[in-house]
């Protein structure tokens, strides 16, 4: 795949983090329902499906209209009770891996074939930035850009346009998407990508990716 990429000049590719590079066993979203429940909100577990690869803020925020409980009091509370409940189910417990102990080699190749390597997150600013140091990702990535970065998160496209700015890009179509969620998927389809790519190591099955231009069991498959 990666030969194939090359000859239709593809001159960058958007990883997603939870559950496409990074293996954290859900527990961002356990952490979301958790956070809420504790809270008082009205939410159900059910619910968690419509969260993977969304902004955490604009989904805490969602739930607070609901309940009508929309205050920036009580807002900033919230989300600083997520951010640091989240802190410690990755940091304090050892939570979170690579994907695969393979991932630096591969992402190293795609960038020695001129592709550039992009990370991107509905994590907030710190939470990204303690991921990236705590494995080291910043050795072998060029960019990186979090939900913090732009006026929405998925799927809205501004994060790809966001990182095709800061590598020179113009044309979407010399852009490729990775990600395990749907949200990860329409992201790239509303940025105008030559192709999302859909992997099946995070939270989604093949049923719920059916619209990713491919569908992959790893982003190691992209060889």
């Amino acid at each position: 795949m990666l030969s194939y990429f090359k000859n239709k000049n593809i001159k960058m590719i958007v990883f997603d983090m939870a559950g496409t590079t990074i293996n954290e066993n859900g527990i961002v979203y356990e952490t979301l329902y958790s956070t809420m429940k504790n809270f008082g909100l009205n939410v159900s577990k059910s619910d968690q499906k419509n969260w993977h690869g969304a902004n955490k803020k604009e989904v805490l925020d969602k739930y607070l209209l609901s309940n009508n409980l929309m205050r920036s009091s009580i807002q900033n509370d919230l989300h600083s009770k997520f951010f640091n409940n989240l802190k410690k189910q990755y940091f304090e417990s050892n939570n979170i891996e690579l994907i695969d102990p393979n991932l630096p080699e591969l992402l190293t190749n795609i960038r020695k074939n001129d592709i550039k390597v992009t990370l991107n997150t509905g994590y907030n600013r710190e939470i990204q930035n303690s991921i990236i140091h705590k494995l080291n990702m910043y050795e072998y990535v060029n960019n990186y850009v979090c939900s913090d970065d732009v006026l929405k998160g998925r799927p809205y496209p501004y994060m790809i346009y966001k990182l095709m700015e800061q590598n020179d890009i113009i044309n979407p179509k010399q852009v490729v998407k990775v990600g395990d969620s749907q949200n990860d998927i329409f992201e790239g389809k509303n940025a105008g990508c030559f192709s999302s790519i859909g992997v099946l190591s995070g939270t989604e099955n093949k049923k719920s990716l059916y619209f990713s231009d491919f569908i992959l069991d790893s982003v190691m498959d992209i060889q």
